[in-house]
């Protein structure tokens, strides 16, 4: 195949071919890629506004940052504001970096200038073998190769943790739930995307265990809020999750809301269940009770007026 190139005299940027041609990354994840690292020095624009620039779907859109979460060109962490707000980092890379590298290269710098001379790390990425000239107009990607574009993202992170939320309906429809819940719950749910899993690994953790609980939701809530494993490091170091969330049983005795523990062996009931009076298990919730109760009272004042 012959070729016909003319080098742009400005508006371009240089990226490694290895980017270009990556077996791994898709269309979608190059192109996200490309666009944050074309964007001039200064700017701050989360990779959710990119994708919508580009014309880049919410499903292809998560499949592109997993790629690239995956291929260690883009890190997120979760960091509190001086508000107390939580925020999300984001952090794009021309060449992979390693979770030392990445939370370097974020690092505002500190003390003077370094001296001139050689780099003691590896170079970013290689450097042309011929000397451009003026051809250097856009330095975003050279700036790239120090750095990266941090964007602090909180909606973001707060709908992507709701879609979570609602996606847990598809995969196990026991969990169902309204869009106010899962937006009023999405907080909650932060917390666990911000452990550096992936969507699947949150999605997996929270419905396991859950198909056999008398309020499936309730236990879901309980687990969103007390159940979080320990949090990792940034996305593409994180460890396996702890099986001990997997292995909690939902207590059979009778509590205001649904209570979780770890059985020794085939224990129904929790440690206080059985260390307090012995209760006998029942199926239903508070509303069943309720209504035996009223059906009492009304028995009872029947058979008082007839006396």
């Amino acid at each position: 195949m012959q070729r016909h190139v003319i080098a742009p005299s400005r508006f371009f940027s240089q990226v490694p071919n290895d980017l270009i041609r990556h077996p791994r990354l898709s269309a979608n994840a190059v192109r996200l890629l490309l666009w944050q690292l074309s964007l001039p020095d200064g700017a701050d624009e989360p990779l959710s506004r990119t994708a919508q620039r580009a014309g880049i779907g919410k499903v292809a859109f998560q499949q592109a940052k997993r790629q690239l979460r995956a291929e260690h060109y883009l890190f997120e962490w979760r960091r509190q504001g001086e508000r107390g707000r939580w925020i999300t980092v984001q952090l794009i890379a021309n060449t992979p970096l390693t979770a030392e590298e990445a939370r370097a290269a974020l690092a505002p710098p500190t003390g003077s200038p370094p001296a001139p001379g050689a780099p003691a790390d590896r170079p970013a990425a290689p450097q042309p073998r011929e000397d451009p000239g003026n051809n250097t107009s856009h330095p975003a990607a050279a700036a790239a190769t120090s750095g990266a574009v941090p964007a602090a993202a909180p909606r973001e992170a707060e709908a992507e943790a709701e879609a979570l939320l609602l996606s847990l309906g598809r995969a196990a429809p026991f969990l169902a739930m309204p869009p106010r819940k899962a937006r009023r719950w999405a907080p909650l749910a932060v917390r666990w995307l911000g452990l550096g899993m992936t969507a699947d690994e949150v999605r997996s953790t929270l419905i396991s265990g859950l198909e056999s609980a008398r309020s499936p939701l309730g236990a879901l809530r309980w687990r969103l809020e007390h159940a979080l494993p320990r949090p990792s490091e940034p996305v593409g170091t994180a460890p396996a999750p702890s099986p001990r969330v997997t292995r909690m049983r939902e207590c059979a005795g009778t509590h205001v809301q649904p209570r979780l523990f770890l059985p020794d062996e085939d224990e129904r009931l929790c440690a206080d269940c059985r260390s307090g009076p012995a209760e006998t298990p029942r199926a239903g919730g508070g509303l069943a009770a309720f209504r035996a109760a009223r059906a009492a009272d009304t028995a009872r004042g029947m058979r008082a007026a007839r006396a």
